[in-house]
């Protein structure tokens, strides 16, 4: 695939990295992929600096430096005086930009001289990986010396600058695993890193740096500190990772042992080419289960969700779950009359009256009833069966036994939507309507109770109307809104990057209908439903947008 090189323009000199082509500097090479990451395969070693050059090319070509592939800070390193390169630390962050501008340099003091830029913020990564989506442009001022009689650069900016190019061809959105409160389940966190042989690398330093600020609090983590942990992480013949620690790892328990396994397993399923984990400590290989040898896919029972392939959808004052194929009842439920919201398991169905004034419990048990005075939101079923209620005033949480109060002193009162992660440790709204609508995303906090905390924006440009919430996944939500392709399924990572219509590797977009709601599946390949107007229901397959063998739908969750 070709890349963008940067070009200096005298006269302004504006670096252009809007130009597609292979680099002019340095060999270029065609190496192999990873396997379904659709990266780019071109190598790409760029020159290092050249003797005489001016100001302006120096800072070109440390630009154009930090584009090589595979990652190498070596030849950029070059373009540095020594105390800047002894300085420099490459990996702190990473600064996605597109339409740079080099001003021609101007002269400082005897010896010295400065290159002005600026350029279009993209994306800024920090040393995890974590993205969080540029804002306009940005001014930098590089100053250069001459040193042994050559100029090169005394204040580089933190870490690299990639373009968005670059960016594009051999960056990928991964997740990596946490565990919960509980230490029974795994936690996603989104991450970008870079593809190619050393990704499973990459994940493993990503993970041992520890999750994002905003859920620090609320998982925990089997696996040892950054510094404790061999920067490499080989792979043989057989698909197994090796991953090693500089410390002990046999006094950890048969639990503890299991939860790093998980870990591990989880985050290094995300990189092809790997099968297996071996985990080795200062004592030698560790066992879990007697083996020392995990399966990527071996920790079925620490999944982020519970798995159900099936919604619910309320139908000539029934209430059924259905798949792509097929309806079915929920034991103890039969007919429930009118309802504008559901939600259900196998075993568990909640229901919004019409007016959403009333919401009620259906089950084994005996049916019970709550009430709203400000109108209930579609209810959710997390994968413990708790009931979550909201409404503008705040939500409640239902259980067999009690109903309760969620603290939440941040809640929105124009939310319009609400759904929990399935994996329970985060949940997202939407609030307001219209081209001021916005998607907010939070931990929940499970400590003396249960509590939302403060929720964060998510960027979604372009978009407006976001309504009826769902999770897709642990790091991905859908939704409906309008947009370039007009009202449609939009989906995004909770980070903001990824917006599409559709979904990824789906991109089939609605026939003309009049989407009224979403529901999606928690099952390992979760799909999405869409409900229309005209109560017909249906699901996004590799095929396109399939109707569900069910008619009249009035509700659906």
């Amino acid at each position: 695939m070709s890349r963008r090189r940067l070009v200096v323009v005298l006269l302004g000199m504006v670096l252009t990295a809007g130009c597609a082509g292979i680099p002019r500097t340095g060999p270029v090479h065609e190496v192999e992929g990873d396997q379904g990451l659709r990266e780019s395969t071109a190598r790409y070693i760029p020159a290092g600096p050249a003797p005489g050059g001016t100001p302006e090319q120096i800072v070109s070509g440390y630009l154009e430096a930090m584009l090589a592939y595979p990652v190498s800070y070596a030849t950029a390193s070059e373009f540095l005086t020594s105390e800047a390169a002894d300085g420099w630390r490459p990996s702190e962050r990473t600064v996605v930009y597109s339409e740079p501008r080099l001003s021609e340099s101007r002269a400082g003091t005897e010896g010295t001289a400065v290159v002005a830029s600026s350029w279009k913020s993209v994306a800024d990564l920090d040393r995890r990986g974590h993205f969080a989506a540029g804002e306009g442009r940005a001014d930098f001022e590089w100053h250069l010396i001459l040193e042994d009689g050559e100029w090169r650069i005394t204040d580089p900016p933190s870490g690299t600058l990639v373009t968005q190019r670059y960016f594009e061809d051999y960056f990928r959105p991964f997740d990596i695993y946490f565990l919960d409160g509980s230490g029974t389940r795994v936690v996603p966190d989104p991450v970008f890193r870079v593809v190619g042989d050393q990704l499973a690398t990459g994940l493993l330093t990503s993970l041992a740096q520890g999750p994002d600020d905003t859920i620090a609090a609320e998982v925990q983590s089997r696996v040892p500190g950054v510094e404790r942990t061999r920067r490499s992480v080989p792979i043989d013949s057989d698909r197994v990772a090796e991953v090693e620690f500089t410390i002990g790892l046999r006094d950890l328990s048969t639990e503890e042992r299991a939860q790093l396994g998980a870990q591990l397993a989880w985050t290094l399923s995300g990189a092809p080419r790997v099968g297996a984990v071996r985990i080795v400590g200062s004592d030698g290989a560790l066992a879990i289960g007697g083996e020392v040898r995990q399966s990527t896919g071996g920790f079925s029972d620490y999944a982020p969700a519970a798995g159900d392939p099936r919604v619910a959808v309320v139908t000539d004052g029934r209430l059924r779950r259905v798949d792509a194929d097929s309806q079915r009842a929920i034991a103890g439920v039969s007919d429930i009359g009118d309802a504008v919201a559901v939600a259900a398991t196998s075993e568990l169905g909640a229901v919004v009256d019409p007016g959403r004034t009333t919401m009620r419990i259906l089950g084994a048990g005996e049916p019970r009833t709550i009430a709203s005075e400000e109108g209930f939101l579609s209810p959710v079923i997390d994968r413990d069966g708790r009931v979550w209620a909201a409404d503008a005033a705040g939500v409640r949480l239902v259980t067999d036994d009690e109903v309760e109060d969620v603290a939440a002193p941040d809640w929105p009162p124009d939310t319009t939507s609400f759904a929990v992660s399935p994996d329970g440790a985060r949940y997202a709204v939407t609030v307001g309507t219209g081209g001021g609508a916005r998607v907010l995303v939070g931990a929940v906090v499970e400590e003396e109770g249960t509590r939302l905390g403060a929720p964060e924006p998510v960027a979604m440009a372009g978009v407006s109307q976001m309504r009826s919430i769902q999770w897709v996944a642990g790091t991905r939500l859908a939704m409906l809104a309008d947009g370039a392709a007009g009202e449609q399924v939009y989906s995004v990572r909770i980070d903001g990057s990824g917006l599409t219509p559709s979904l990824p590797g789906l991109p089939t977009l609605l026939p003309r209908i009049e989407p009224v709601a979403l529901a999606t599946s928690t099952d390992s390949d979760p799909r999405v439903y869409v409900l229309d107007e005209g109560g017909d229901v249906r699901v996004l397959t590799p095929r396109g947008w399939t109707k569900v063998p069910v008619e009249e739908v009035v509700a659906i969750g």
